[in-house]
């Protein structure tokens, strides 16, 4: 055989064992680790509500600004107009009927 097949069948054999390893670069995984903290700030709406048995607090937002920073990566954005937002009830800061004002370890799925 000459070199041009043997090549050809080498970088055939590679693009080969590629295809799995791409397949399964896709997934997502939509858990929350201890790395990295999430702070929030801003006014809600309602009375925060412990839901999922006291491990989640829930609220709607009047207009509350989040940056949640993990091994990485970097996640600001902003909730208003009465959308809910659920953050996990190791909260530590202020949290009183119309204000939020802190943070929570880990960082937060948006």
């Amino acid at each position: 055989m000459n070199t041009k097949k043997i090549l050809g069948i080498f970088i055939c054999m590679l693009v080969m064992t590629m295809i799995p390893v791409a397949a399964g670069a896709t997934t997502n995984n939509t858990e929350t680790g201890k790395i990295g903290w999430t702070t929030l700030q801003g006014f809600t709406l309602t009375q925060p509500k412990q839901v999922n048995g006291g491990a989640l607090i829930s609220f709607k937002c009047l207009f509350v600004h989040y940056v949640s920073q993990g091994l990485g990566q970097r996640v600001t954005g902003i909730r208003y107009g009465g959308q809910e937002m659920v953050i996990p009830a190791n909260f530590n800061g202020i949290l009183m009927n119309h204000m939020i004002l802190g943070w929570c370890i880990g960082a937060l799925e948006f």
